[in-house]
């Protein structure tokens, strides 16, 4: 309680603090007065030290006030992270699934179009073959018959009154 009032003290109240007026005489009273001084100004100081002090303190709790802000904040957002990530792990099984299904699919398909394939190079070279087969007969015909031609053209040539037809 005596260091509340000495805070709070004017001198004047100060020296009714530390002194009794009955035992100073007039030397001891500029003395008095100079220890009341100091005294009061060295109180005035730790008022404003500990004024000071409490500044410095509030600023220090605002900026932890404010870094658990954003630490509240960072949770949050890795809260966030976290459930998106369960939604996406909880929905992986059945990508995962429909992927091996693809590739499956993808698999056999391959497999048939390779049969496909060969089945078509092996077509393709017998009509090939067959083609240049059916080529080579019409040719002897063609020449076979224009041969025939210029033989009976030629026999008529040589026998001008032959008929050309036989009856």
């Amino acid at each position: 309680m005596k260091q509340e009032d000495a805070c709070n003290a004017s001198p004047s109240r100060l020296w009714t603090l530390r002194s009794s007026p009955s035992k100073e005489t007039a030397a001891g009273e500029d003395a008095g007065d100079n220890d009341r001084l100091l005294l009061w100004e060295q109180t005035r100081q730790e008022l404003l030290s500990l004024e000071n002090e409490i500044a410095f303190n509030e600023a220090i709790v605002e900026e932890r006030e404010k870094d658990i802000k954003e630490i509240h904040y960072d949770v949050q957002q890795i809260h966030e992270i976290y459930q998106d990530l369960a939604v996406l792990l909880h929905d992986q099984p059945i990508s995962i699934d429909n992927i091996d299904k693809h590739i499956e699919e993808s698999a056999a398909s391959t497999g048939r179009a390779k049969e496909q394939l060969y089945k078509a190079s092996k077509c393709s070279r017998s009509r090939s073959f067959w083609g240049w087969c059916w080529k080579l007969i019409i040719l002897v015909l063609v020449i076979l018959l224009l041969g025939l031609v210029l033989h009976q053209l030629l026999a008529r040539h040589d026998n001008p009154v032959q008929p050309l037809v036989r009856q």
